[in-house]
């Protein structure tokens, strides 16, 4: 055997190696970009379902402060009825 044929295979087997590892790290970058295409997906996810959050959280705000004043409303209503009712309650008191 010749130098020469002995260099060749030695680079054919290094070549063969190299093409392995060229393979094996093609199918590792193929997996993580899967991944990440999952972890993309599932972030647009989590900020559609925030965004709905959001938006209930304000019309909850905006239901209870019109509940709030309609409540208020009602307890002054009733506080000036319950101020009439004992003034009347007194007037007829005076009368036997």
């Amino acid at each position: 055997m010749t130098t020469g044929l002995m260099i060749d295979m030695v680079l054919m087997v290094l070549l063969i190696i190299a093409i392995g590892f060229c393979w094996r790290l093609d199918r590792q970058l193929a997996a993580l970009k899967t991944g990440q295409d999952g972890f993309r997906q599932a972030a647009r996810e989590l900020m559609e379902s925030v965004s709905q959050a959001e938006s209930a959280v304000r019309a909850l705000r905006q239901s209870s402060g019109d509940v709030s004043r309609e409540l208020q409303d009602r307890i002054d209503e009733a506080r000036l009825l319950a101020g009439t009712l004992g003034a009347r309650n007194a007037s007829a008191r005076r009368y036997p």
